[in-house]
C-alpha cells in the first residue's frame, strides 16, 4: 500500500495539505493504543514528504539533467553512472518512472533497459520508489500488452498476432510471478472468448507458455479442455455436418440438421414440429457446445444465436386439425338437418357436441400414435417424398405416417357419424389453413420479441368470431320463429299437431277452429 493510500491523499498533494491530513490522523492514531499503525502513518507522512522533496529537487535545472524524451542507451547508462556518483541515483530512478508512466515517450530499448536495470515490478525493485506510480506502471504495461495481442485477433491477423506475442520477450518482468501467472490466465480467456481462431495462433502460444496437458503445465486447468474443443472446431463441424445430411435416424443426425443443414427459416420451424423429447435434448447439447466453442458457427445462424429453436420446443401445432374437426362437425350438422326453422342454433350445438369425443378421441390417438410413428421416422421420410410438394402445408413434404393417417383418420369418423359434408368440410379447411401456414413460415422470425403479443392477439380474434358467429346465428333464427304476441297459442292447443302431416285436414289452409281450437268457440 502506497504512502498516499495511507494518508487518503492524491498523489500531487502539496506539503500544507499533508500536514494538515497528518495532523488530523493523529487523532485517531495514538501510539500508545495503536503502535503498528502509527508507525505505518508516521512512515507515510515521512514518504510523501520526501516526494515533496524529491519533485522540488527535480524541478531544479542544476542538480540532474532531466531524461531526453529520445536518447540512446549508452546515454541512459551514463546520465544514470553520473546521477550515482553524485548521488541521486533514486532521484534518476524516480524521475525516470514518472517520465515512462505520465509521458510514454521513452523508447522501447530505453524502456527494456530500465526494467532490466532497475528491477521494475519484481520482487528486487527499489522499495523506496512510490507506490502510486509503481501501480501506474503495472496498469500501463498490462494494458499495453493486451491491446498489442488482442487487437490483431480481432482483425484476424494471424502473423500481427505472433509477432506481438514474440516481441513480449522484451518485457522482462512478464516472464516474473505473479506476472507470468496473470498472462497464462488472460491469454486463456482471450483464445476462448475471441470469435477468431486459429491453430497456428494456438499452438505458438502452447510452446511459448508451456502448454501442453501435462501435470506441470501452466494453463489454467478449467480452461484448458475447451481450448482443445476450439482446436478440434473444424473436424467437430465437419462431423456434425456430415450428421445433418445423413437420413435423420437418430437423434444426434436431427440436432444436427435441425442446427447446421442448409435449409430456411420455415424449412427449419417444419422440421422442428417432428421433434421429439429425445430430439431437444440432443438440440441442447449441441447448441450448447457450439455457443461455448464455435462462436463463428453460432453467428452465421438464424438470429445469430444456436439457441433459435427454444421457442419451437414446446409448441403445440395440433390445433389445425381440431378447428377442422369442429367445423366439419358443424357444417355436416347444418346439412343434414331436416329443418332450420327455428332451430338454428340447436342443430349447431348438436354439430359442436358430436365434434367434443371426435377431437377428443383423435387428440388421444394423435399423441399415442406419434412416438409409434417417430420410430419409422426414414421410411416416413421416404415416403413424404414422393407425395406431391403442393399437398403439404409446410416448406417440408408432408410424413404419411405420421400426419396423414391420423388426419384420415379423423375425416373417416367425421364424415360417419355426420356425414360426408363433414369430411369434406374438414379438408378444405385443412387444406386453407396449411397454406396460410406456408406462407406465414416464409417471414416469422420466432426470436423476435412480439410472439407472445401476436398469440394473444390470436386468441382474442378467435374469440370475436366465435361471439360475433354465434349472435349472427342467433339474429337469424330468431326471424324463424313467432313470438308470443302474435296471436298463437301452445303447440298442444292446435288441432293439426295432433295430426299426422299426411292428414287431409292439414294440407288446405288452416280455417279458424284448426288453428285456434277451443277459442274458437268462445
Amino acid at each position: 500500500m502506497s504512502c498516499w493510500n495511507i494518508l487518503g491523499l492524491p498523489s500531487d498533494a502539496d506539503t500544507r495539505t499533508i500536514k494538515r491530513q497528518y495532523a488530523a490522523l493523529l487523532k485517531k492514531t495514538r501510539p500508545d493504543d495503536d503502535p503498528e499503525g502509527f508507525q505505518r502513518l508516521r512512515e507515510a507522512y515521512e514518504e510523501a514528504l520526501n516526494w515533496i522533496e524529491w519533485q522540488r529537487e527535480d524541478d531544479q535545472p542544476t542538480v540532474v539533467e532531466p531524461v531526453p524524451t529520445a536518447v540512446t542507451v549508452e546515454t541512459l547508462q551514463q546520465q544514470y553512472q553520473q546521477a550515482l556518483a553524485a548521488g541521486t541515483g533514486l532521484m534518476f530512478e524516480v524521475t525516470l518512472l514518472q517520465r515512462i508512466v505520465d509521458t510514454h515517450d521513452v523508447s522501447l530499448d530505453d524502456r527494456q533497459w530500465a526494467f532490466e536495470t532497475f528491477h521494475w515490478l519484481t520482487a528486487w525493485q527499489r522499495l523506496e520508489l512510490p507506490g502510486v506510480l509503481i501501480e501506474a506502471l503495472e496498469m500501463h504495461s498490462k494494458a499495453a500488452l493486451q491491446k498489442s495481442l488482442r487487437l490483431p485477433l480481432e482483425q484476424q491477423d494471424e502473423a500481427g498476432f505472433l509477432a506481438a506475442y514474440e516481441a513480449r520477450l522484451r518485457e522482462p518482468w512478464i516472464d516474473k510471478t505473479p506476472h507470468a501467472q496473470w498472462l497464462n490466465t488472460w491469454l486463456a480467456k482471450l483464445l476462448l472468448d475471441t470469435r477468431y481462431w486459429s491453430p497456428n495462433v494456438f499452438e505458438a502460444v502452447c510452446a511459448g507458455q508451456g502448454w501442453h496437458g501435462g501435470s506441470d503445465h501452466t494453463c489454467p486447468p478449467d480452461d484448458w479442455p475447451q481450448l482443445l474443443r476450439r482446436q478440434q472446431s473444424p473436424q467437430f463441424i465437419a462431423r456434425q455436418r456430415e450428421l445433418a445430411a445423413e437420413p435423420p435416424g437418430t437423434p444426434q443426425q436431427r440436432a444436427a440438421r435441425l442446427l447446421l443443414a442448409p435449409m430456411t427459416l420455415g424449412q427449419r420451424r417444419a422440421f422442428a414440429q417432428r421433434l421429439d423429447a429425445d430430439d431437444w435434448a440432443a438440440c441442447q447439447r449441441l447448441s450448447a457446445d457450439i455457443y461455448a466453442d464455435h462462436p463463428t458457427v453460432a453467428a452465421s445462424m438464424p438470429g445469430g444465436t444456436p439457441y433459435f429453436w427454444q421457442g419451437w420446443e414446446r409448441a403445440f401445432d395440433s390445433w389445425p386439425l381440431v378447428l377442422a374437426t369442429v367445423l366439419g362437425c358443424m357444417v355436416g350438422a347444418l346439412i343434414h338437418a331436416d329443418s332450420l326453422a327455428g332451430n338454428l342454433v340447436r342443430t349447431v350445438g348438436v354439430g359442436l357436441l358430436w365434434s367434443i369425443p371426435i377431437v377428443m378421441g383423435g387428440f388421444v390417438g394423435w399423441h399415442v400414435w406419434r412416438p409409434l410413428a417417430h420410430q419409422y421416422r426414414v421410411l416416413d421420410d421416404r415416403l413424404g417424398a414422393l407425395l406431391p410438394r403442393w399437398l403439404s402445408p409446410t416448406p417440408l413434404p408432408l410424413l404419411p405416417l405420421r400426419d396423414l393417417l391420423p388426419g384420415a383418420v379423423m375425416m373417416a369418423a367425421a364424415g360417419y357419424k355426420i356425414g360426408p359434408a363433414a369430411s369434406v368440410t374438414l379438408l378444405l379447411v385443412l387444406a386453407a389453413i396449411g397454406r396460410f401456414k406456408r406462407h406465414t413460415l416464409k417471414t416469422h422470425t420466432p426470436w423476435k420479441a412480439d410472439n407472445a403479443q401476436w398469440s394473444t392477439r390470436a386468441i382474442a380474434l378467435g374469440i370475436a368470431i366465435c361471439v360475433a358467429l354465434y349472435s349472427g346465428l342467433k339474429a337469424f333464427d330468431s326471424q324463424h320463429q313467432v313470438n308470443p304476441n302474435q296471436g298463437l297459442q301452445q303447440w298442444t292447443e292446435r288441432l293439426c299437431s295432433r295430426l299426422p302431416a299426411t292428414a287431409r285436414e292439414c294440407h288446405a289452409p288452416a280455417t279458424e277452429a284448426q288453428w285456434y281450437g277451443q277459442e274458437a268457440k268462445r
